[in-house]
């Protein structure tokens, strides 16, 4: 993804999807993450930046501080010759730090993972919290370990971490995401504590990176490969998300068609049918598995889903019983982009919508996809844990 991308496109709610059944299989996890030593980078960074004396923490704010050793640390993986997956590289160049720095991407990898300690409350620090804290005084921040225990060191906010490499300190020596023996045993361990959410059973994660190599041939999040780790509740779970991804492709078709075909029909506007000719497309790839989406079953997987969007999906799959005119589906799709746009939305039947229409440009638009649960960036991290030293 675009690091300088402002948003998600989502004007029906298929990222309800996405999200529930990403965090189910894969916690900790998000779009934003790229290779897996950050969640080692990351730490190191605060814990460089909390063994400053307290003078120093406070001559700058904390933000600035932790932003200036991201961009350091870019440019030392762009100096090693690391290309993939280099966090904040288009702006290197310009010496500032991404939109999404890992210190924000990956802090929720890290309280996922066990390497964030918890607060007094049991609570885990929030990534503004920890800069406040740091500007303050330092010591009287208590954070216990994962059995509630108070830690004696209380300025430590983070498990015991594997050492830094020797050259960590030193802003001219190379740093690579490879990772050594140690960093490796590490995040497998803490990485195998993730449980589904809800349940005391291993995550889908865990059991993957408890199988290396397993899942290096999948190409998506039901692969066989995949499945065949799995445990009897995902498997059925994994089952009903290959549905439901196959029917987000056919909802994200559908909006880009009706937009289409009002921009056409309803507003006059030159319009060419990229997204209309697409949508059969669509239906030849992924009706099948779409009716076959057991809604109720995939509510339990995904805990509370909107009910507007429930809706939307059930009036969807009913339409794809007889799916010759998609434009019975376009009162539901209008009222539900309201609701979630309001002023942005581009089906309704006002005079600010024929403008957000016009505005459209369906060259620009992606044709629809299927969900991908994250499956890309979880098949990299995997990668990483296997590639060690």
């Amino acid at each position: 993804m675009r690091e300088d991308t402002k948003g998600v496109r989502d004007e029906i709610g298929f990222l309800f999807l996405h999200q529930a059944y990403a965090d189910r299989f894969f916690p900790g996890t998000s779009v934003q993450q790229t290779r897996l030593r950050y969640a080692l980078f990351v730490p190191w960074i605060y814990e460089k930046i909390s063994a400053l004396d307290a003078k120093r923490r406070r001559q700058q704010p904390i933000e600035k501080l932790v932003l200036d050793e991201e961009v350091r640390l870019t440019g030392r993986l762009l100096e090693s010759n690391e290309e993939d997956g280099v966090i904040g590289k288009r702006v290197w160049n310009q010496q500032r730090a991404s939109a999404q720095p890992a210190t924000m991407v990956y802090w929720s990898a890290l309280g996922a993972w066990g390497i964030l300690r918890r607060l007094e409350d049991s609570s885990l620090p929030s990534r503004s919290a920890v800069h406040r804290l740091l500007g303050r005084d330092w010591l009287r921040v208590h954070v216990r370990d994962e059995e509630g225990i108070p830690i004696d060191e209380a300025h430590n906010l983070f498990v015991t971490l594997p050492k830094p490499p020797d050259g960590w300190k030193n802003q001219a020596a190379p740093i690579t995401f490879r990772l050594t023996e140690e960093e490796h045993d590490f995040l497998q361990r803490q990485i195998l504590t993730t449980r589904r959410q809800g349940t005391t059973e291993p995550s889908l994660l865990a059991r993957l990176a408890e199988n290396p190599g397993v899942a290096r041939p999948a190409k998506n999040a039901w692969d066989w490969a995949v499945v065949s780790v799995a445990d009897e509740g995902d498997k059925a779970a994994l089952g009903r998300a290959r549905r439901a991804a196959a029917m987000a492709a056919i909802g994200r078709a559908l909006y880009s068609y009706l937009v289409e075909e009002l921009r056409a029909r309803r507003d006059g506007l030159p319009t060419s049918d990229r997204h209309r000719k697409y949508l059969p497309t669509m239906l030849h790839r992924h009706q099948k598995a779409a009716l076959d989406l057991d809604i109720s079953a995939m509510i339990q997987d995904t805990s509370a889903l909107p009910g507007f969007f429930v809706t939307v999906l059930k009036e969807t799959q009913g339409w794809l019983r007889d799916p010759r005119d998609p434009t019975k589906l376009l009162e539901l799709y209008a009222s539900t982009e309201r609701r979630r746009k309001g002023n942005r939305a581009r089906l309704v039947s006002t005079p600010l919508g024929r403008q957000r229409r016009a505005e459209w440009d369906n060259q620009q638009h992606p044709l629809a996809e299927q969900l991908h649960y994250r499956w890309a960036r979880v098949h990299r991290i995997l990668g990483d844990l296997e590639e060690h030293d």
